[in-house]
């Protein structure tokens, strides 16, 4: 448990170093997309950094349970726990495709997609390091850009797809790329989901 200077829980760091593990999958996902190794191989140490986020989670609810008085509204600190979670499963999940869909290859989309990912999770954190020092109008500066990286995993999603009907080869092959795309996209969505909550508590504490 992390504490602060009077001796209470730090919610707010417990955040900030969930957003932190977040964006070391985030990166390390990149890595498995650019590297010249098989991308399951990195299956392993990814989960081990998934495996961390779940204990921040559950410090979090933890402690959650032992106060009464919360920096911010319980219910914020509980989602902003839970979709930070989301995000990093997202990715988790990602990788085991390229596992159990013995996907043994990468292409322009993925590496894409990861890019997309590690600026989302980049600018979570900025935003909860900014939450933490409540300076609230600036996490807008943020969540634009987040909103707008995750426009752009549509953007990807869609012309993946297409390609995949437009020039069909082998149909297990383009089912394992069409439900990898689906998926990333689908983690994008939840650094989105982050994001939307970070701006609901702007509007309530700026």
């Amino acid at each position: 448990m992390i504490f602060n200077k009077k001796g209470e829980i730090d919610f707010l760091n417990l955040l900030i170093q969930s957003a932190e593990n977040t964006l070391k999958g985030a990166q390390m996902f990149r890595s498995a997309m650019m590297g010249d190794k098989p991308p399951a191989t990195y299956y392993d140490s990814l989960k081990e950094i998934e495996n961390v986020g779940d204990s921040f989670t559950h410090e979090i609810f933890k402690g959650l349970n032992k106060v009464f008085i919360t920096p911010l509204d319980r219910e914020d600190i509980m989602e902003l726990a839970v979709r930070l979670d989301d995000v990093l499963d997202g990715i988790e999940a990602s990788i085991a495709r390229f596992d159990y869909l013995n996907i043994a290859f990468t292409n322009q989309y993925m590496k894409d997609f990861s890019e997309v990912l590690v600026s989302s999770c980049e600018h979570l954190l900025a935003a909860f390091k900014l939450l933490a020092k409540k300076k609230y109008i600036q996490i807008q500066e943020h969540t634009v850009h987040i909103n707008s990286l995750e426009n752009e995993g549509d953007r990807l999603m869609r012309e993946g797809i297409r390609e995949i009907f437009t020039s069909p080869t082998d149909p297990y092959h383009d089912f394992k790329l069409k439900e990898l795309y689906e998926r990333l996209e689908q983690t994008t969505d939840c650094c989105e989901d982050v994001a939307d909550i970070l701006d609901s508590v702007v509007l309530r504490y700026a």
